[in-house]
């Protein structure tokens, strides 16, 4: 049975970025243009920019505008996304270079041998900026599931693991509000635990964290019943212990939800069209095969 979840996830958001600066003034534009046509921004580039013209942040924010553009052009956006991160928190510009993480970790992409899984090399960065000060909630989540994807690109390795966990605990502490954090930890706990993954010939005993990843579901849906991606995780996670009968109520609780919202107008489109209400009818349709062919 395909998952309805992705095992990590990223909640997006969207990016605004609203400033104008005299100092883009001053640059030929036929040179900026002619300078992205012939070869993209590096990293090397990035830090010039920022030492060498002394950038203040909103022109940090109208540079960002430039090399936006030049990078939905590109057919290895999440590759280039993922350079231009380092290279802005090498200049020291966090807040903008965790936004372009965030844009790689969402392409998943593979393209021209380029592996993205390169959660690794993003930690350093992260970890200065905490160590800076820089404790911001977006920044601190982004740098939670960066340690979260390395520690299981590594077979969840244990310090990282650790690291994911303790972020997102204090993340909880200073919101309790925002269920991002619980569910995050939900999908740690869940994923961690199962057994099998390897790491350089090292199999992955697991963790013992199941019911604690229940438990933070349970949590999240008792504050927010119509929390759909909660309730397709703990659909999945039932699934996947063998707790089929359960799962197939949760997944009937899901298609039922969605079409209250739908009746009550909070979904526009027509239920067909929907993603989550086509996914939740094809994950009925494989259960219900699978109880008549067991």
């Amino acid at each position: 049975m395909v998952p309805p979840t992705k095992t990590l996830s990223l909640l997006f958001l969207s990016l605004l970025f609203f400033s104008h600066c005299d100092f883009w003034n001053s640059l030929t534009e036929s040179k900026w243009k002619k300078r992205f046509k012939e070869q993209p921004a590096s990293e090397s580039d990035l830090v010039n920019w920022k030492e060498k013209l002394s950038l203040e942040e909103a022109e940090i924010e109208e540079l960002d505008k430039k090399i936006r553009k030049m990078v939905q052009k590109s057919n290895q956006a999440g590759a280039l996304s993922w350079k231009i991160a380092r290279g802005y928190m090498r200049a020291g510009s966090f807040d903008v270079g965790s936004k372009y993480y965030e844009e790689a970790l969402g392409e998943q992409v593979n393209q021209a041998g380029y592996e993205l899984h390169q959660f690794e090399s993003a930690l350093p960065y992260f970890e200065k900026a905490i160590q800076i000060g820089k404790l911001d909630k977006q920044l601190l989540y982004e740098a939670a599931v960066a340690f979260a994807n390395a520690s299981k690109d590594m077979g969840w390795e244990e310090n990282r693991r650790k690291r994911a966990v303790q972020l997102l605990k204090q993340l909880s502490r200073l919101d309790g509000k925002d269920t991002r954090f619980p569910f995050q930890l939900a999908l740690i706990y869940f994923d961690s635990s199962l057994k099998g993954e390897t790491w350089a010939g090292k199999m992955n005993s697991g963790y013992e964290d199941v019911e604690t990843a229940f438990t933070l579901l349970d949590m999240i849906l008792q504050k927010e019943p119509y929390n759909i991606p909660a309730r397709f995780a703990k659909a999945n996670f039932l699934y996947q212990v063998g707790k089929t009968s359960q799962a197939s109520s949760e997944y009937f609780k899901i298609k039922s939800y969605l079409e209250e919202m739908k009746a009550n107008g909070v979904i526009r489109e027509n239920l067909e069209e929907n993603s989550s209400y086509k996914n939740v009818l094809k994950n009925l349709e494989k259960l219900k095969d699978q109880n008549s062919n067991p």
